[in-house]
């Protein structure tokens, strides 16, 4: 192909005609299937870059991404068309007015740069590196038109694999693997997916195939054969940390910071690394037998002498009911003193370790499933009763009406009440690390024909492990937690009496005698030294 000429593959071409009365449309596959061509070149090419006020936003999660890759290209393209570039802002001008812009939108808070737009083609590329909420957000809030010879659509390209591999499986592919099926959605919206791989593009590096052959089974899949089966994708795709349409309000695993009570438990959970992260997390258990992760500390290649004094402020203040670490901490490492005789020598508290036992990590993460669920269980039909109309009316002669509604509605699956879900919170804006990390988890490459169950080892991935131990650890804090909640009502109800009566030695009795009740059930408190 001539270098002053752009001329579109087969899929490509599938992809540039699809009508604007689709709103999204997905070209998804493998690499080398030229994705960020296609996108950069869809207005140009339905040519309303010469329509003053048609406004494009390119974007890439990252800015380095849009700086190595995005930009360099758009410099070969734009000025062929008499375009111009605003390197500070980032816009491409045409003569007619019309803008593309390149953007990025790396976290989610970052989709309120774009609130003050009226954007007509939104090409978010390689779409499985963003949030369902980044793509929501921006596609479905700012994507509009005032002029009717300019569209209001989304065009994405994408590959298997990202934080977003499940959503956008999902909301392209299940429905249909090959692509070509319009999709019409809620609103009556519709959408499409076009599929190609780099075996669609003739005019890829045929020496790309080559290195695509070469990755392992499941990553080859995934980019060479775009298979969205090869890579499994996020693990905990139920977790929110933002409210999502048509989702109850108790689907939110993040929170507003608050007070917590003195005594509430509270624990410390440490996960030890020095190349790797070393990663700290504060939570605290409420009577209702929910997880408040409150604060994260972490650091990079920091020995112990400089990290555990600043734990040590927190722990000789608030006074933790356990300070656990991850088990490898207790290892001989041919030194006079373990990782956790150190920590514990600086803490100057004991250290308990975690459970690494076989099959503890699978089970660490299905426990985590269970405080990030915030789906209600129904009752199942096997545990309801059948309807016996003899029985019934005995109840009813015999026990009286209410017996006898109260039989009735046994026969009914009820919902369990579950008004503590999701049992994991976290304090907005305390733990990025936590929550970053929470998003990026994948499962392992499958072994042996079977699907994996645990999740792949990745950089950063540190603070999953302490969110373990930190579920785990809680399991023995409910009744504890419980039992506190009762003494604070106790001294509350005291207090009131008091207010009223004046009796001070009927105060002090029953104050006694209340703290005495509480130790008989408390825990011994034997982390501290």
């Amino acid at each position: 192909m001539n270098r002053n000429e752009w001329r579109p593959s087969d899929k490509q071409a599938d992809f540039l005609s699809v009508p604007p009365t689709v709103k999204e449309a997905a070209y998804l596959g493998g690499a080398g299937s030229g994705k960020s061509d296609v996108l950069l070149m869809y207005g140009i090419c339905h040519r309303w870059h010469e329509v003053s006020g048609f406004k494009q936003v390119f974007i890439r999660r990252t800015f380095p991404e849009l700086r190595n890759e995005i930009v360099p290209r758009t410099k070969e393209i734009y000025p062929k068309f008499r375009a111009t570039f605003n390197k500070t802002d980032m816009i491409w001008t045409f003569p007619s007015g019309a803008m593309i812009m390149l953007g990025h939108c790396e976290t989610e808070d970052d989709v309120h740069k774009y609130d003050s737009m009226e954007i007509n083609l939104f090409t978010p590329d390689e779409i499985t590196s963003f949030t369902e909420y980044i793509y929501l957000y921006i596609g479905f809030t700012r994507v509009r038109t005032g002029n009717p010879n300019l569209p209001a659509i989304i065009r994405t390209a994408g590959m298997p694999g990202g934080i977003g591999h499940t959503w956008v499986r999902k909301r392209f592919v299940d429905i249909d693997k090959r692509g070509g099926k319009i999709i019409i959605g809620k609103g009556g919206n519709k959408r499409i997916m076009i599929f190609a791989t780099q075996a669609d593009n003739p005019y890829v590096d045929p020496t790309y195939k080559r290195s695509l052959e070469a990755l392992p089974e499941a990553e080859k899949n995934a980019k060479l054969y775009g298979d969205f089966d090869s890579y499994l994708g996020q693990v905990f795709t139920e977790f929110r940390d933002y409210k999502m349409p048509d989702e109850p309000p108790n689907a939110l695993h993040v929170c507003e910071p608050f007070e917590i009570p003195e005594w509430w438990p509270r624990i410390v959970i440490g996960d030890w690394g020095f190349t790797a992260m070393t990663w700290i997390g504060y939570a605290a258990i409420s009577p209702n037998k929910r997880v408040f992760i409150y604060r994260e500390q972490h650091w990079i290649k920091t020995k112990i002498s400089q990290w555990a004094p600043q734990v040590k402020l927190y722990i000789d203040r608030e006074n933790p009911r356990l300070v656990r670490f991850c088990k490898s901490a207790g290892q001989e490492r041919g030194q006079e003193h373990t990782i956790q005789q150190q920590i514990e020598n600086e803490l100057q508290c004991s250290v308990e370790l975690s459970n690494n036992s076989p099959g503890s990590r699978v089970s660490g993460k299905i426990l985590i499933h269970e405080y990030l669920r915030w789906q209600t269980r129904a009752v199942p039909k096997s545990e309801v009763g059948t309807y016996d109309e003899e029985h019934a009316m005995w109840i009813l002669r015999n026990r009286g009406m209410n017996e006898y509604k109260s039989y009735m509605n046994s026969l009914n699956p009820q919902e369990l009440d579950e008004s503590n879900i999701p049992r994991l919170q976290i304090f907005k804006d305390t733990c990025p690390v936590l929550i970053g990390a929470i998003k990026a988890c994948s499962y392992d490459r499958p072994k042996n024909n079977k699907p994996a169950e645990d999740i792949a080892e990745f950089e950063g991935d540190d603070p999953i492990d302490g969110l373990r131990y930190i579920v785990d650890a809680a399991e023995g804090f409910f009744d504890e937690a419980n039992q506190e909640f009762k003494k604070a009502q106790k001294e509350q109800e005291l207090v009131e009496k008091l207010s009223q009566s004046n009796d001070w030695t009927a105060y002090y009795r029953n104050m006694a005698r209340n703290e005495s009740e509480s130790d008989e059930v408390r825990p011994v408190a034997r982390y501290r030294h």
